[in-house]
């Protein structure tokens, strides 16, 4: 036994055995890193591995039976003693194990420091504490199929990504719209990341050829580029749901590694009919596009879709959506009858409850729920929903945003700036969540703030009027008059719909004195008519016209939002009398009296302005 292992380490074959496997083992790595530029299938290091086993023990035989010589390779029963050079081969092939156990160790050590492991429970509380922790933006895949029409669809697949993410705790989730942003923009990974604030980031592509995806998928650290996992699927259409939920999986558990996530099990809705999801992403897109078509065509393309999936959840809760803003964006020249107004309220609520029904955890139907309520003055139940979609989806800004909108119409300003500031911070590209901060301060007496948002809105998305008029109240407060008729100037430009006939605006911004808009203010049955009394100072015509609009209908404006004359509008009797009626003195008295105001009694209340 002791002449065969010596023949075994005179033939050099213990040597070969380990440069075999450690040039093996470099090869598996080298595989592993070229498989996604190369866009190898997922079997390809498998297939290396077996080659590679398989031809180690012949590596073994052909070390054992052949040397090779300066004449070339010879069997080595051939090869005389006194003649052989397996001395000079061993010295060769020491340097070449050294070499590799010298890439071996610098690959492990680089590998510690770029991929730390798991945080211990005293680091993770040291993170949390000093607000770090994991985060990542998913950017939008990019559409690569050969007719490039199929974005809708890429942008469904890192949606439904994101919607995984975003249900895992302690996971923090850039919000779509900044991260959307980024579409089609050769930029630095790590700029991206260092300006969506995120550790992280996804990005990927999508090739749709028939029935047949090619999706590839790479995760990135912000701070150096660093590729930390990708992956390429090449599978039938059918397999898109295990395809995301992998991808989403996969980003998950390679955060875990690092910062310690408890990803556990995250449960979302499917449907069977391809079709019918295809129709539920077209639909998605045109309701975040807003618009009065892309509203209609929305629903039409909702009900369809319910049609053939009665229980798709998520196609019930875009068509409360869909029903709940559908009032907001129909000409103030041709407004709908208030027939149907309340028929899309009931259609908006009805979805939500089948919802909610299907799927107990889903936080937007509880949002919309939760409006719906409130905008039927509600409040009680409303302000419930709302509460039940913040603690479903603490991190969801829609979500967030949608709390916030009816929390400040409630008075409830400082509950409402934590959460709408939430909001601004996850998606700070959504021009609706600057104006609902913007609201939010105004309420609170911060004017200057409030304009800064209702500015960067507008900066966001020109075509959201909304901004523009309640920015063109703060300024008229001031008396400015040149500040609003620019700003009128630009929603008719710019806007996709104005709030008041375009004739009386045309004209309110052509006018060269706060006397030649008192005319257009007995014409007005929109904003104009209010913004010329705040402009003109005439404050009992204002509560006037605001008590009659209050009388006639289930108005938001139940707070004036002009700052100077909160203190004397709230002492009021009218409008006293309206929160009585509105049902918000039943709420404060269930919820608690914001900051603002106070109980007097056992049947009564006060309210002060922030700034008084």
């Amino acid at each position: 036994m002791t002449s065969f292992l010596s023949e075994l380490r005179r033939r050099n074959v213990f040597r070969v055995a380990a440069a075999y496997l450690v040039v093996g083992w470099l090869l598996i790595q080298v595989t592993s890193l070229a498989m996604p530029a190369l866009h190898l299938p997922d079997w390809t290091d498998t297939l290396v591995f077996f080659l590679l086993l398989i031809a180690f023990p012949i590596a073994l035989l052909l070390a054992w039976a052949f040397e090779v010589t300066p004449e070339g390779v010879k069997l080595t029963a051939a090869v005389p003693e006194d003649q052989s050079i397996a001395g000079k081969t061993a010295r060769r092939l020491d340097y070449v194990i050294a070499g590799g156990i010298v890439v071996l160790i610098g690959a492990i050590i680089w590998q510690q420091v770029a991929n730390p492991q798991a945080a211990t429970a005293p680091e993770l509380a040291a993170r949390a504490e000093a607000g770090e922790g994991a985060s990542v933006a998913v950017l939008p895949f990019a559409d690569m199929s050969p007719d490039s029409d199929q974005a809708y669809f890429a942008d469904g697949i890192s949606e439904e990504i994101l919607n995984v993410l975003v249900r895992i705790p302690g996971l923090q989730v850039a919000g779509r719209t900044s991260s959307f942003a980024y579409r089609g923009q050769d930029q630095d990974l790590r700029e991206i990341g260092n300006a969506l604030d995120v550790s992280h980031v996804l990005e990927g592509s999508v090739r749709r050829s028939g029935t047949r995806l090619r999706i590839t998928a790479q995760l990135i650290r912000s701070a150096d580029g660093f590729h930390i996992w990708s992956e390429t699927y090449d599978r039938e259409i059918a397999d898109i749901f295990d395809i995301q939920d992998d991808i989403a999986g996969a980003v998950a558990n390679e955060l875990a590694t690092s910062l310690g996530l408890d990803t556990g099990a995250v449960s979302v809705a499917r449907t069977s009919d391809l079709d019918a999801y295809e129709s539920f992403l077209h639909a998605r897109q045109l309701y975040r596009d807003r618009g009065q078509a892309n509203l209609d065509l929305a629903a039409s393309m909702l009900t369809e879709t319910l049609a053939r999936d009665p229980e798709y959840g998520p196609s019930w809760t875009a068509l409360a959506g869909v029903y709940g803003v559908m009032s907001y964006y129909r000409p103030v020249t041709n407004p709908p009858a208030p027939e149907l107004t309340e028929s899309w309220k009931a259609l908006s609520m009805a979805a939500a409850r089948r919802a909610i029904a299907i799927n107990p955890a889903d936080a937007q139907a509880y949002a919309f729920l939760g409006a719906a309520h409130a905008n039927n003055w509600n409040w009680i139940e409303g302000l419930d929903m709302l509460d039940r979609a913040v603690a479903l989806a603490p991190n969801d800004p829609d979500v967030l945003d949608a709390a916030a909108q009816i929390l400040t119409q409630a008075g409830y300003g400082t509950e409402a700036e934590i959460l709408s500031g939430r909001a601004v911070g996850l998606d700070p590209l959504v021009a609706i969540y600057r104006t609902t901060y913007g609201n939010t301060l105004t309420l609170l007496g911060r004017t200057e703030e409030a304009n800064t948002q209702f500015r960067a809105g507008i900066a966001i998305d020109p075509t959201l009027a909304f901004l523009y008029n309640n920015l063109s109240f703060n300024l008229a407060e001031d008396g400015d008059l040149d500040g609003p008729q620019d700003l009128y100037a630009a929603m008719i430009e710019n806007a996709d719909h104005v709030p008041d006939d375009a004739g009386l605006i045309t004209r309110f911004i052509a006018a060269g004195s706060v006397a030649e808009i008192e005319p257009l203010a007995d014409l007005s049955q929109g904003p104009i008519r209010f913004l010329y009394y705040v402009l003109a100072d005439e404050r009992e015509n204002y509560f006037s016209a605001a008590d009659a609009v209050n009388q006639a209908t289930m108005t938001d404006d139940i707070f004036p939002f002009i700052g100077t004359w909160q203190g004397e509008f709230m002492t009021d009797p009218r409008w006293k009398a309206f929160v009585r009626r509105a049902g918000l003195f039943d709420l404060w008295q269930a919820r608690g009296f914001p900051p603002q105001c106070r109980p007097v009694g056992a049947d009564d209340f006060a309210c002060d302005w922030p700034g008084e």
